[in-house]
C-alpha cells in the first residue's frame, strides 16, 4: 500500500540522519459522504490540493510525519528532549452507508478524531453526533483520557468545516443565515488574524465553533492542525 511505503521513506531518512522516532499516533477522519474527507487529507498529508479525488472504498490510510518541538527549549538542551518526530496515521473512514455495517473495523486503537463537515450543507454538521455516538459505541481508543468528553469521546479531537470558499459564494447570496455567517467567518480568516492560543474544540454538535477549510483552495488551519496531532501524541504518551 502506498501509505507504508512513504512511511518507510520517511522513517528510513529519519534514521539516517540521526534523528530519534517517537512512534505514531492514529486519527479517524470521518463525516458524511461528500463533505470532502479525501481532499482534506490529502492537503494535510501533501500541502497540496487535488483536482479529482477518489471515491473512497471503505477507508484509506495516509501517514503524516510531523516533528515534535518543545516550547521553551534552548540550543543547550538535549536534542532527544527538545525534539521529537512521529507519525499521524489518517484513516479516512467512507461516509457511504453501504459501509455502516463493517466501518467499526476501522474504530480500532483511536487516539484522535477530526470530524468533517460541508459549510454549505448543514445536514452534514447536525451527522456529526451520529459519528460520534457511532464511534464510541464500537471503537477501542489508545490511552483515552482520564474522563469522557461529550457523547464519550474519551480521546482528542477536532471539528473542520470544509468548503469555505463555496460557503461563502453561497453565502454573499443570502441562500441561508448559516451561509452568511461561514462567509463572514472564512473573510476574518483571510485577514490572518491571530490564532487561539487554545484549540478549537467545539463541546457539542452541532455546536458553534471549529476550524474551517478549503481544500479544494489548499486552505486551512495547519498550526491548529499540527497543534491538534501533538495533543494526540501527548495523550498516548502520557
Amino acid at each position: 500500500m502506498f501509505w507504508r511505503g512513504e512511511r518507510d521513506r520517511e522513517r528510513e531518512s529519519k534514521e539516517q540522519n540521526g534523528g530519534p522516532l517517537s512512534g505514531q499516533v492514529r486519527v479517524l477522519v470521518v463525516g458524511d459522504s461528500g463533505v470532502g474527507k479525501t481532499s482534506l487529507v490529502h492537503l494535510i498529508i501533501k500541502g497540496s490540493s487535488i483536482t479529482h479525488p477518489t471515491q473512497t472504498i471503505g477507508c484509506t490510510v495516509g501517514v503524516k510525519h510531523i516533528t515534535y518541538g518543545y516550547s521553551g527549549s534552548s540550543s543547550s538542551s538535549i536534542k532527544g528532549d527538545a525534539e521529537r518526530d512521529f507519525f499521524v496515521e489518517l484513516w479516512d473512514v467512507s461516509g457511504h452507508d453501504r459501509y455502516k455495517d463493517c466501518r467499526s473495523l476501522f474504530y480500532s486503537q483511536i487516539n484522535g478524531i477530526i470530524f468533517v463537515h460541508d459549510l454549505s450543507q448543514r445536514r452534514t454538521k447536525t451527522s456529526l453526533q451520529k459519528w460520534a455516538t457511532e464511534i464510541t459505541a464500537n471503537g477501542t481508543f489508545s490511552a483515552p483520557l482520564g474522563s469522557g468528553g461529550p457523547f464519550g469521546l474519551p480521546v482528542p479531537y477536532i471539528v473542520i468545516g470544509n468548503k469555505a470558499d463555496i460557503a461563502a459564494k453561497e453565502g454573499t447570496r443570502g441562500s441561508s443565515g448559516n451561509l452568511v455567517d461561514a462567509a463572514r467567518q472564512w473573510v476574518e480568516k483571510q485577514g490572518l488574524l491571530p490564532s487561539s492560543e487554545e484549540l478549537p474544540l467545539t463541546e457539542s454538535f452541532p455546536g458553534s465553533g471549529g476550524l474551517l477549510a478549503a481544500a479544494k483552495e489548499a486552505r486551512y488551519d495547519k498550526e491548529a492542525v499540527v497543534k491538534f496531532f501533538r495533543s494526540c501524541r501527548e495523550s498516548h504518551i502520557v
